[in-house]
């Protein structure tokens, strides 16, 4: 099947993932940098793009990760004007509210609902983060496409037998997916390959890891590594999906 802009990041990942690696956190994290860069670039001044971040802001590692890149006047102008938004909907959610501190009451005829109003509003806004949204958005789309080349591309099946598996996040994806994406042989012969290709990663990897907590015995100091010296980044990737390095 020939390549197009919407399969090459699925075949790539799928091509470059090494032992322990999760093809799909090789796209997400590759995604989240684009994202980034987006957000950073010259798209922070386009209307529609900033009337978005006013309006739900971002995670604390996105805003973490911002403001490590170079464009600190960037973020300070995207900060100031999501700001500028948030203080006007507060203001708008608590100008009403009357409260007699003394008495601990609330006066007569004054509304009452601001409160939980305003934990809604702000719950909602801690939850919401543009870059997340953005990545996932992108995200859905390769996980569909994923499914497609199961569906169509037997070259790429035998690519992705040869992935290591999935960690766990990504595989619950997989499973949760599949039978909504396949047809009934299709979602047969996934399940036929996939399940055993995560068991068997997982066993590695139990059995790399437990080499490498015997290598910590003085008893094994001049005994071969083997598989295991980085096991544990392999493992807190597989299980975590975080991103580690030596």
């Amino acid at each position: 099947m020939k390549e197009t802009i919407y399969t090459t990041p699925v075949t790539e990942a799928f091509g470059e993932c090494g032992e322990g690696d999760c093809p799909f956190c090789i796209m997400y994290n590759k995604l989240d940098e684009n994202s980034i860069d987006f957000v950073m670039g010259p798209s922070y001044m386009e209307e529609d793009v900033r009337m978005e971040t006013n309006k739900t802001g971002f995670c604390g590692s996105h805003m973490a990760a911002m403001y490590n890149r170079s464009n600190r006047l960037g973020l300070a102008l995207m900060t100031h004007t999501h700001l500028m938004q948030l203080n006007h909907d507060l203001n708008a959610l608590l100008k009403n509210l009357d409260y007699d501190a003394k008495k601990g009451l609330f006066k007569k005829g004054k509304k009452q609902t601001a409160p939980n109003e305003t934990s809604d509003y702000l719950k909602k806004l801690k939850d919401s983060c543009y870059i997340c949204d953005r990545t996932n958005k992108i995200f859905d789309r390769y996980i569909d496409t994923y499914f497609y080349l199961w569906g169509k591309n037997d070259d790429f099946i035998e690519t992705a037998k040869h992935c290591g598996g999935f960690c766990l996040n990504h595989f619950f994806v997989l499973l949760e997916t599949a039978e909504k994406k396949l047809s009934a042989s299709d979602y047969a012969d996934f399940l036929r390959i996939t399940i055993p290709l995560q068991l068997n990663g997982l066993k590695t990897l139990e059995e790399d890891l437990d080499w490498f907590t015997k290598k910590f015995d003085y008893r094994n100091t001049n005994e071969p590594w083997r598989n295991s010296k980085d096991a544990l980044i392999r493992g807190l990737k597989k299980i975590s999906s975080v991103t580690v390095s030596d």
